[in-house]
């Protein structure tokens, strides 16, 4: 599906670029701000999104089984599990090279830019979910992806596998373990028939958050 990006959030490109809350420089701000505002306009993001019934801890119909204390934690009350795999697409990518070969200063901020992007069409699509969700009487649980707390990287092929994300979307993973193009996410979520307890937003929900270079101050 195409997922509409109306705006990216001026404040979690500054995150991106390792802001700690200290005061940005006049230029800068007005720099982000029309980097976000013509980056959101130029980009067409596609995402996939199924639910799976869970058996056992197994997406029903599927190999797939999420490994990690954390991620099966989540999973633990939920009858349906939910994958998504979702990119800003080959797009983004050219507009990155772009940049990279006029200079590296304003590169970096692109970077920034699109990385505040995937996370803002990965937060709407959730919510858009729990919205659905809420509707049917069920619960959904936070989006918990490939890499964060004690969930292997190596799952992120795993993700795309069972999605086909590289027909569907374009979407691929190197031997490294990189997607291509690189803005892009996959996602593990559950639904459940009882209230399930939100973890804390950001950096407060994630085991890492301590040694993390990315934390949040």
């Amino acid at each position: 599906m195409e997922i509409p990006l109306t705006s990216i959030p001026v404040r979690e490109a500054l995150h991106f670029l390792g802001w700690r809350g200290t005061p940005v420089e006049p230029e800068l701000m007005r720099t982000l701000q029309t980097l976000c505002r013509e980056t959101a306009a130029a980009l067409e993001p596609r995402a996939i999104l199924r639910r799976f019934p869970l058996r056992d801890g197994i997406f029903d119909g599927t190999d797939f089984c999420p490994r990690g204390r954390d991620v099966r934690a989540l999973l633990a009350p939920c009858r349906e599990g939910v994958l998504l795999a979702a990119t800003l697409g080959a797009g983004s990518e050219r507009m990155l090279l772009r940049e990279q070969a006029r200079g590296a200063s304003r590169a970096l901020l692109l970077d920034a830019v699109l990385s505040a992007g995937i996370e803002a069409v990965c937060d709407g699509i959730e919510a858009r979910l729990r919205e659905e969700c809420e509707a049917q009487g069920l619960f959904l649980t936070d989006r918990f992806s490939p890499g964060y707390g004690d969930m292997p990287l190596e799952q992120t092929k795993e993700i795309l596998g069972v999605l086909d994300a590289q027909k569907r979307i374009g979407l691929t993973v190197t031997a490294t373990g990189l997607m291509m193009p690189r803005k892009s996410v996959t996602a593990v979520m559950g639904v459940s028939e009882t209230p399930v307890e939100r973890r804390p937003s950001g950096c407060e929900g994630c085991a890492a958050r301590e040694t993390c270079a990315m934390r949040r101050r």
